[in-house]
C-alpha cells in the first residue's frame, strides 16, 4: 500500500512539473507574440517607445487573463473575456493618442492594409 501511495505521488509531482514547464512555454509564446506585434505596429503607426514598453505591458497582461479565462473550468468563459477586451480597450485609449488608437484598432482587425500609415 505504501508503495502505491509514494508512485501516486511522485506521478502527481511529474504531472505538476510538466504543467508549470507547459505554462512557462506558453508564457515564452506569448512575450514573442506580443513583440513581435508592438514592434509591428509601431513600425506601422510610429509611436514612441515609452507607448510601446506600456502596450507590450498591456498586452502581455491581457493574453495571459484570457489564457486563464480560457482554462478556467467552471467560469463563464465568454462573459470573463469579453469584461478582459473591454478593459484592454480602455487601456488602449489611454496609452495612445486618438489617431493613433484608431489606426492600432483598424490594423489590428484587418480594417486597413498593413503598411506605414502617415497622418496627413
Amino acid at each position: 500500500m505504501m508503495k502505491k501511495i509514494l508512485i501516486l505521488a511522485l506521478l502527481m509531482l511529474v504531472v505538476a512539473g510538466l504543467s508549470a514547464q507547459q505554462s512557462s512555454l506558453v508564457e515564452d509564446a506569448l512575450e514573442r507574440s506580443v513583440e513581435e506585434k508592438v514592434a509591428s505596429m509601431q513600425k506601422l503607426i510610429g509611436f514612441d517607445d515609452a507607448q510601446a514598453k506600456e502596450l507590450k505591458e498591456m498586452e502581455l497582461h491581457f493574453l495571459k487573463e484570457v489564457n486563464k479565462a480560457e482554462n478556467c473550468f467552471l467560469c463563464k468563459k465568454q462573459k470573463r473575456i469579453e469584461k478582459l477586451k473591454k478593459k484592454r480597450d480602455v487601456e488602449l485609449q489611454k496609452i495612445l493618442e486618438r489617431d493613433q488608437y484608431i489606426k492600432y484598432d483598424a490594423i489590428e482587425n484587418d480594417r486597413i492594409k498593413k503598411r506605414p500609415l502617415w497622418a496627413n
